[in-house]
C-alpha cells in the first residue's frame, strides 16, 4: 500500500473560501492524496482570536464538493463531538482527531459510533494516553468497531524542534499497536527532511501543513511549506517507499549482467 499524504490546509485559507479552493488545487497538483480542513467553534474552543479563520458546515459541504471536482480526498478535523455527526452527514470517508482532543471522551466517542476510519494525531501523548484514546475509540471490541484506526506521531510545537522530532518514538507505537493499527507522522517541522526521513522508517501516512505563502499571517504559516516544496516533498517520499523496496536479501534483476561477468549465474 502506497503512502498516504495529507495536505493539512488547517486555517491557512485565512477565512477565505477562494484560498482554500486554490490551497485544494494546489494539494491535487502536489500529488497529496488528501487536503484537509479544521472544523471548529472558536467560541466553544475558548479562543476567540480564531473567529475569522472558522467555515460553516455549509461551507465545508462546498468545499468538499469542490475537492471531489478536483479528483482530491476532502478530511477534515472535528473540535467537537456534534462536529463528527455534521462531517459524517457531508460524506467525508475518514475522521482527522486532533492532539489536542485525545482526551475528549465524547468526540472519541462519537467518532467510534461513526463507524467512519479515523486517524489519530498524539501529540503531547504518552503510549498510557493513547491506549486510553483507543479503548474510547473501540479498538478493543473490534466485533462491534471494526473501522481502520491509524496512530500519527507527532510533536505539538508549530514549529517543532528537530530535536524534538523523536522519530523513533514510531517504533513505539508500532510495537504496541500494530499491526491493528497503522503507524504514521504528522509533521509540524520547518521544511521537508523530516517527513522524507518519516517514510524512510516506515510511516504509513504523513501529514505535513500546506501554506499558498509562508509570510502570511495566521498560526500556522511558519510551519507548513508552500506547493513547489509539498511536490517536492510527495516526490521524495515516493522515491524513498520504493527504493525501501523488500526484506528479502536476493540478487535483483539488474544485477543479472554483473553476475554473468563476474561467473555468478
Amino acid at each position: 500500500m502506497s503512502i498516504f499524504v495529507i495536505a493539512e490546509a488547517g486555517v491557512n485559507h485565512q477565512g477565505d473560501m477562494r484560498t482554500a479552493e486554490h490551497l485544494i488545487v494546489a494539494a491535487k497538483r502536489a500529488g497529496a492524496d488528501a487536503v484537509k480542513f479544521q472544523l471548529f467553534d472558536a467560541k466553544i474552543l475558548g479562543r476567540p482570536e480564531l473567529e475569522p479563520l472558522q467555515f460553516s458546515l455549509q461551507q465545508m459541504a462546498d468545499l468538499k464538493a469542490y475537492a471531489d471536482r478536483q479528483q482530491i480526498e476532502f478530511m477534515c478535523t472535528p473540535f467537537h463531538s456534534e462536529g463528527v455527526l455534521d462531517l459524517a452527514a457531508i460524506g467525508v470517508k475518514r475522521l482527522k482527531i486532533s492532539s489536542g482532543c485525545i482526551k475528549d471522551k465524547a468526540l472519541l466517542r462519537m467518532a467510534a459510533e461513526s463507524k467512519l476510519p479515523v486517524i489519530l494525531s498524539t501529540g503531547m501523548s504518552t503510549v498510557a494516553d493513547i491506549r486510553e484514546a483507543l479503548d474510547l475509540l473501540g479498538y478493543h471490541f473490534p466485533y462491534k468497531y471494526d473501522q481502520h484506526r491509524t496512530l500519527l506521531h507527532c510533536t505539538s510545537a508549530y514549529p517543532c524542534p528537530i530535536s524534538e522530532v523523536n522519530l523513533k518514538a514510531m517504533e513505539t507505537l508500532r510495537h504496541y499497536f500494530s499491526p491493528r493499527c497503522d503507524i504514521g507522522y504528522s509533521d509540524h517541522t520547518q521544511g521537508i527532511t523530516v517527513a522524507i526521513a518519516a517514510a524512510a522508517v516506515g510511516a504509513q501516512v504523513i501529514e505535513k501543513h500546506l501554506t499558498l505563502d509562508r509570510v502570511m499571517d495566521g498560526p500556522d504559516h511558519v510551519a507548513s511549506i508552500e506547493p513547489d516544496e509539498f511536490r517536492v516533498m510527495v516526490s521524495a517520499i515516493h522515491t524513498v517507499e520504493e527504493a525501501l523496496g523488500s526484506d528479502h536479501k536476493v540478487p535483483q534483476p539488474s544485477e543479472a549482467e554483473t553476475r554473468r561477468i563476474w561467473g555468478r549465474l
